[in-house]
């Protein structure tokens, strides 16, 4: 794992829970539980080998699920998150001496910690923040169907943009996600390294419940 980006995310968690902390002994603090759906658009078009391989069109269906913490004063509000996340993405890959296509598909467990800072305006709440995401499983046919060897960035940076909505103690929320970081970073053709850049889009829908 790349130590430079586990202090990061190191450095947003302490952070998050710091100042969650310093805003508690005035803030309304909430607990929760949430979870949702996803879907993932990845980018990948590249040369390998003897296959070409690109992403398919369209957004894959995943899920989340995970717990909350949101600190509110003078409607201002920050929410640190704890959630796992299963990212699902398709592939075709095209043989190119046979002309022989096929879909391959893989999904990508994560721990993400995302940090929301934002407004609340009545029920409504506007928010942004960074999230750190840590792979923590990876079921990938890509190498089924080529036989090379697929590796994934173990940490990765990104943020997310969303609106939530309160109803009494449920919450609904909508949420943009994209990397600053590469979540794929090479596949291992006949032991050489062929860079290239994978970065996933999620637009995130999630239902919660506040104790």
């Amino acid at each position: 794992m790349n130590s430079d980006k586990i202090r990061i995310m190191k450095k947003i968690t302490i952070l998050a829970f710091i100042c969650s902390i310093a805003l508690s002994v005035h803030a309304q603090i909430d607990l929760g539980i949430k979870g949702g759906l996803n879907l993932t658009n990845i980018k990948t078009d590249m040369r390998a080998g003897d296959y070409q391989i690109t992403s398919s069109p369209g957004s894959k269906l995943g899920y989340h699920a995970g717990a909350f913490l949101r600190a509110s004063l003078f409607g201002i509000f920050i929410q640190p998150e704890l959630l796992y996340t299963s990212v699902a993405s398709e592939y075709t890959v095209k043989d190119i001496n046979a002309s022989l296509d096929q879909l391959a598909s893989q999904r990508v467990g994560r721990i993400d910690v995302p940090v929301l800072v934002g407004a609340k305006l009545g029920n409504l709440r506007l928010g942004l923040g960074p999230v750190g995401s840590v792979i923590v499983s990876d079921r990938n046919e890509l190498t089924d169907v080529t036989g090379y060897e697929t590796k994934l960035k173990p940490v990765t940076i990104g943020y997310q943009v969303g609106v939530g909505l309160d109803i009494w103690k449920a919450g609904l929320d909508i949420r943009y996600e994209s990397n600053i970081s590469r979540l794929g970073d090479q596949i291992v053709v006949d032991g050489k390294p062929v860079n290239f850049d994978s970065r996933a889009k999620q637009v995130i829908f999630s239902l919660s419940f506040r104790f």
